[in-house]
């Protein structure tokens, strides 16, 4: 009898371990994220190509989309697009079409044979007509551009679907490489950062090839847009009428924007300098004075708290008004990486009306490891001092959170050796589209024939040790790969040891008068 209570404590303990682990890495994605390098076959796993001629336009492991414009110019260049020194206006006016309009109209072809080589003129997995134009900020003045699609029927209506595999969606980003010579940024760290955040969504991604109207542009990264529906960020939407609303929202560039709110935030100057917070969800069709107030009130709210001391007093009960391990893991993948941009562009949030509010999801890493313009130092933090985190690291709470969880994550997730050898089967699966993509944009590696809107100047303190042009842009595909590895490798060992630190702004006496009655 003895021994079956035992058997069954035995038992019982094993199965809760098992849950345990289902619910970790089901919250870190680790197990469900689809790694397309992973799982597609490469050049090698497929053989020789027995389907086709020497003399084929492009046979390749990779997916391939087709866009035909049917000869229409893409909207979205700026009006400043090729000239230099050019004014505010010039750099944030685009170009229309012929009638004004911001869009065209094209025809899209997806081939994605599943193990086997793509043609041309192999069986589409998808056709669709789609609205196109040129996106981004600072990437619109690359050679190589972004462009935005969103999938119609022929009456116009949003036409869904599964792309490269991905759950069905009717708007999606090209991301097209070019600042960033190793190609992989946005491919790798969406990965990654899917790996490490713990619950809000993090767009999928997959590496193809593009052609456009019939010429080849390169290798190319379809990335799910952020938008408001079940397979992405999923709210509980807007019942018409109701001021209570779930709700979008993210800190951008200065702009001329409609969706404009004000937080307080915004007018105590505490945003980061030139920047905005513009309201996505719900849509501006439905942006009611009841509506706009709520949600600026809601921020308000947490906002009000965090500049307070009741934070202070009562460490957790930040609880109350944030998703912490959001905002924990939030912090830890945008300041490992450097993403200069938090808090002052491409910063999102956002917040079911039954939930509390969820930093993220992450967007654009073009610009990380020290591939931005502005200095990116190995051997600080970023993000301590910026925006909200100011606040937040005053609580004893999240700091500790932090740097628990930043040491779990070195011994998986964020190891050094995974994150080396992530890179390296990137660029051995990708094979020969690297050649491909170099023979048609191969000329960037010299930082002559690029604008000073792609390529990178020396600030003074770079001047001063030394630091050229032609040290700061690489000259290869392999510089530009060693110089993030060695950019990675360096931040990561550089934050083990001082991690710690970040306990000095939650101490109480760097916080001694908001603790006096």
């Amino acid at each position: 009898m003895r021994k079956s209570i035992v058997d069954y404590v035995g038992s019982f303990i094993v199965i809760i371990i098992a849950i345990l682990i289902f619910l970790y890495f089901g919250r870190t994605g680790h197990s469900t994220r689809y790694h397309q390098h992973m799982r597609s076959p490469s050049e090698v796993d497929l053989h020789v190509c027995t389907r086709c001629s020497q003399d084929v336009f492009l046979c390749t492991h990779l997916p391939i989309i087709s866009i035909d414009t049917n000869n229409q110019d893409i909207p979205g260049r700026p009006l400043g697009f090729g000239m230099e020194n050019t004014s505010w206006e010039m750099r944030n006016t685009f170009h229309t079409t012929p009638e004004g309009e911001t869009e065209i109209l094209a025809h899209i072809t997806v081939i994605d044979n599943t193990n086997d080589w793509n043609h041309l003129t192999d069986t589409p997995a998808f056709e669709s007509l789609a609205a196109m134009r040129l996106r981004g900020n600072s990437s619109r003045f690359f050679d190589k551009p972004n462009y935005r699609i969103r999938l119609v029927d022929e009456n116009g209506y949003n036409n869904r679907l599964p792309l490269l595999g991905i759950e069905p969606g009717h708007e999606w980003a090209l991301h097209g490489p070019f600042l960033d010579k190793t190609l992989m940024r946005n491919y790798m760290w969406m990965n990654i950062a899917a790996d490490v955040i713990r619950g809000p969504f993090v767009p999928n991604v997959r590496f193809f090839e593009l052609i456009l109207n019939g010429e080849y542009q390169g290798l190319y990264v379809l990335i799910e847009t952020l938008r408001v529906e079940p397979n992405r960020i999923s709210l509980n939407r807007y019942r018409s009428g109701m001021p209570e609303t779930s709700y979008l929202f993210r800190i951008e560039w200065n702009r001329h924007s409609y969706r404009n709110i004000e937080i307080f935030s915004g007018y105590t100057l505490r945003l980061e300098r030139e920047s905005i917070v513009e309201l996505l969800y719900p849509t501006y069709l439905n942006h009611s004075e009841r509506v706009r107030n709520y949600v600026m009130g809601s921020i308000n709210s947490l906002e009000r708290f965090l500049y307070s001391s009741e934070m202070l007093h009562d460490p957790r009960s930040i609880e109350g008004y944030i998703d912490i391990n959001s905002f924990v893991d939030f912090f830890i993948i945008n300041d490992f990486i450097g993403n200069n941009d938090l808090f002052a562009g491409s910063t999102y949030f956002h917040k079911d009306i039954r939930g509390r509010l969820i930093a993220g999801p992450v967007w654009d890493f073009n610009n990380i490891f020290d591939n931005f313009f502005l200095i990116m130092p190995v051997d600080e933090f970023y993000l301590n001092g910026r925006g909200w985190f100011d606040r937040l690291f005053m609580s004893p709470y999240f700091t500790e959170q932090v740097v628990r969880r930043w040491n779990n994550l070195r011994q998986n997730i964020l190891s050094e050796e995974r994150l080396v050898n992530y890179m390296d089967e990137v660029v051995e699966w990708l094979g020969s589209a690297i050649d491909r993509n170099f023979d048609i944009w191969g000329y960037s590696f010299d930082y002559r024939n690029l604008s000073t809107s792609s390529r990178r100047f020396p600030r003074p303190e770079e001047r001063l040790e030394g630091l050229t042009e032609a040290d700061l842009n690489p000259s290869s595909f392999e510089e530009a790969m060693e110089q993030k590895r060695d950019f990675m490798v360096e931040r990561g060992r550089w934050m083990d040891k001082h991690i710690d630190m970040l306990q000095q702004y939650s101490h109480p006496s760097r916080h001694a008068l908001w603790h006096l009655p």
